[in-house]
């Protein structure tokens, strides 16, 4: 769920290359993370992934809302 809500901001906001080029990897690579966002990438991917877009990953737990 996270994972996908990343790939829909960048869309929105840079290409796929733009996303590689700023987390120092490969299109490929970046294509690779967001088509098997289902198979549960790491905290630390998807942390990159965000950073490189401009997002941010916020954990809140739900009993305290």
């Amino acid at each position: 769920m996270v994972m996908r809500k990343l790939v829909q901001l960048r869309r929105k906001k840079m290409t796929a290359s733009e996303a590689a080029r700023k987390m120092g990897v490969s299109r490929q690579m970046v294509y690779n993370v967001e088509v098997s966002y289902q198979g549960d990438p790491s905290t630390k991917t998807m942390e990159r992934y965000a950073k490189a877009i401009g997002a941010k990953i916020l954990v809140v737990d739900g009993d305290k809302l």
